[in-house]
């Protein structure tokens, strides 16, 4: 956190609280490519996780599809080994997404209420760079509110 100006934010001098490529938020204002909005006229700021698990949701639908052709097939040739097989094909893909979804977190977003609208003032998949961003947000704001502490 780069601190510019001697006096406290909110008044004579001015804060930066993270500069990053897609989000810059100081004491006055958080400046993101789709616009600069104004702190003190930031309200309700939030966090929501954006569920967008495409891929999970065509590779659920690949496993049914093959547990519901190999149970059929297995009792029409009457073998095990291809219920086997099939199962071991579902799991498989079960196993994938279980890993997937714990390395590639859920995509997060930092909304706010700017005037009448709402906005969204930053997003990303990376958790540690949006917590980063959502803490100088909330900073930022606070100081907005009571300069003074």
């Amino acid at each position: 956190m780069a601190v510019s100006g001697t006096a406290a934010p909110g008044h004579s001098g001015w804060a930066v609280f993270y500069d990053g490529p897609d989000v810059v938020v100081t004491s006055w204002y958080v400046m993101n490519p789709d616009g600069r909005y104004a702190v003190a006229h930031l309200g309700n700021v939030r966090q929501v996780h954006v569920r967008t698990y495409t891929a999970r949701v065509a590779a659920m639908f690949t496993a049914a599809v093959e547990l519901m052709l190999a149970a059929p097939l297995a009792i029409a040739y009457g073998s095990v080994a291809l219920l086997v097989a099939g199962a071991l094909a579902g799991l498989g893909i079960v196993t994938a997404m279980v890993i997937d979804g714990r390395r590639n977190p859920r995509w997060m977003a930092l909304q706010a209420t700017y005037g009448s609208r709402d906005v969204e003032l930053f997003s990303s998949p990376d958790k540690r760079e949006f917590e980063r961003v959502r803490r100088a947000v909330i900073r930022a704001v606070q100081l907005s509110r009571d300069p003074w502490p």
